[in-house]
């Protein structure tokens, strides 16, 4: 399924290398947490350093 998940994605745009999949329910509720408060207008300076954070625990092995 991942592979399947990454593999649309990267049909989008040949550009796209990396793409990383998660079906932790507490990670795929941050994320839309973090599109929520985009559209309501919240500084995406702020969330942007969250984000970071967020990513790098739940993949700690990438770049």
């Amino acid at each position: 399924m991942e592979k399947k998940i990454a593999d649309q994605v990267r049909a989008t745009d040949p550009d796209i290398r990396d793409v990383f999949v998660s079906s932790n329910p507490d990670f795929v509720n941050r994320m839309e947490d973090y599109g929520n408060r985009i559209n309501e207008g919240a500084p995406v300076r702020g969330l942007f350093e969250e984000f970071t954070e967020t990513v790098r625990r739940v993949f700690p092995n990438t770049r």
